[in-house]
């Protein structure tokens, strides 16, 4: 195969950046992704590929649910932030404001573009990620504009 073709080419595919959360058994986690995409509309479902190996993976799979964040067009110091692991402190992760989700009470960012709650009604445990679908239970819009798109960030994830 030719690898730098792959690389390239894959790395054409538009992606925005999201911040998603979940909770389960007492663990937390926010972590920035890539990989989403609506999969139905109706139910409505989006699909999102999550690192197997991830707490993010983990926390996802024992709640059976998760909030999808949509970042606005010019927050990438907040996407940037959800690189890593980080514990909330408080209402608070990574020093950023959160309150809980109305229907699954998953972390919340008020100051995006606005958020799904997704219930997992399926996944797929393929390659080095998983793809999982989720059945949108509600849905809010924030203040801002979006989405951040990972093109404009100068940043790669794939290929």
């Amino acid at each position: 195969m030719n690898e730098e073709a792959k690389k390239k080419l894959l790395r054409m595919i538009p992606h925005a950046l999201y911040i998603l959360t979940s909770r389960s058994d007492g663990k937390t986690t926010a972590s920035t992704v890539s990989w989403v995409t609506q999969a139905s509309f109706k139910p409505p479902m989006v699909a999102v590929g999550l690192k197997k190996d991830s707490n993010t993976f983990e926390v996802v799979k024992k709640a059976q649910s998760f909030a999808l964040n949509i970042l606005g067009s010019d927050q990438k110091d907040l996407a940037q932030k959800f690189f890593k692991h980080v514990e909330p402190e408080g209402n608070r992760m990574a020093g950023e404001a959160f309150q809980d989700s109305p229907v699954l009470k998953h972390p919340i960012f008020p100051k995006t573009a606005g958020f799904v709650e997704c219930k997992v009604v399926g996944s797929l445990e393929k390659g080095d990620h998983a793809v999982v679908l989720a059945e949108i239970l509600e849905a809010e819009c924030g203040p801002l504009e979006g989405p951040l798109l990972l093109s404009t960030t100068g940043w790669h994830y794939g290929g």
